[in-house]
């Protein structure tokens, strides 16, 4: 049997899920946390991109001009079209409950690893379409080494929004996994502006200042991107109108251990519609 695992959602959220049959993917640079895959919240004005550009033609893949154009157009990608649902490892813990309480009203449910992976590619199901990835977070992510580190995934993996499954410190409590799901037919426009850019990097031979074919390049990418804009969505999730047969995976239904006791009545009544096992309300708080 696969391992446990645990997502607190709002009372919204679980009615959507239920009763409506939806489900919501959120993308990860709309949350609070800006330093949610770094580099990604660091690639919008041409200030950021000329530093992005200085640390690849410095560190990353001096002297491969083209590997520079390519590195960036896959983090703008890993940005607009990577899509996650968040999940812990922990079957319950005081620091949930509080961070994720949404007015004492919380509602935990639990499901297997890999029940949720197969759930998921139920879901998204045409490989050429989409890559899938449930993964366990790493919080080691520095403050001041967080750009370092970013470029130093890259060079280990051509997998840029591997960055979205490494945090700080200060999220440990969250025992954090990942359900990752990246659109990867959009590529085709990334590879396009990216070939755009790198047709013009001829004119760099001419050029033996390093800094102004750093700025040459920061140029170059800077109005290929916004071309680029036009095909990038705002929308900060991804809603599926059908989420499938929530039984595949959802195997309990849990409580805030505040909530009031015609809450819980309502939460357990729609569990038992549904056929969908009710775990109660926590104890957390009480003496045994």
């Amino acid at each position: 049997m696969g391992m446990q695992l645990y997502r607190y959602i709002s009372f919204e959220d679980f009615i959507n899920l239920v009763i409506n049959n939806k489900e919501r993917y959120v993308r990860p640079s709309s949350w609070d946390d800006k330093y949610e895959g770094y580099l990604f919240t660091r690639i919008e004005t041409r200030e950021d991109i000329r530093q992005i550009v200085s640390t690849m033609y410095y560190e990353l893949c001096p002297g491969n001009y083209y590997a520079i154009s390519d590195n960036y157009f896959k983090m703008w990608h890993s940005k607009w079209f990577t899509y996650v649902q968040c999940w812990s490892r922990h079957p319950e813990t005081d620091a949930m409950w509080r961070c994720y309480s949404y007015g004492d009203k919380a509602i935990r449910i639990r499901t297997r690893k890999d029940k949720l992976l197969a759930h998921a590619k139920k879901l998204f199901p045409d490989k050429s379409k989409f890559s899938i990835s449930l993964k366990r977070v790493s919080y080691d992510l520095g403050e001041e080494t967080a750009m370092k580190q970013t470029i130093d995934s890259m060079r280990k993996s051509p997998l840029v929004y591997k960055s979205y499954f490494h945090k700080r410190r200060v999220f440990k409590h969250e025992g954090e996994y990942r359900l990752l799901v990246e659109d990867v037919s959009s590529y085709y426009f990334n590879h396009l502006t990216s070939f755009d850019v790198k047709s013009e990097m001829k004119k760099i031979n001419d050029m033996v200042d390093d800094e102004k074919i750093i700025d040459y390049l920061t140029d170059q990418i800077y109005t290929a991107r916004e071309k680029l804009r036009m095909t990038t969505s705002e929308k900060d999730a991804v809603r599926l109108e059908n989420a499938g047969n929530i039984s595949d995976f959802l195997e309990g239904v849990m409580v805030h251990p505040l909530a009031e006791s015609w809450y819980v009545d309502i939460v357990k009544e729609i569990c038992q519609s549904k056929g969908i096992e009710f775990d109660g309300q926590s104890t957390i708080y009480k003496l045994k």
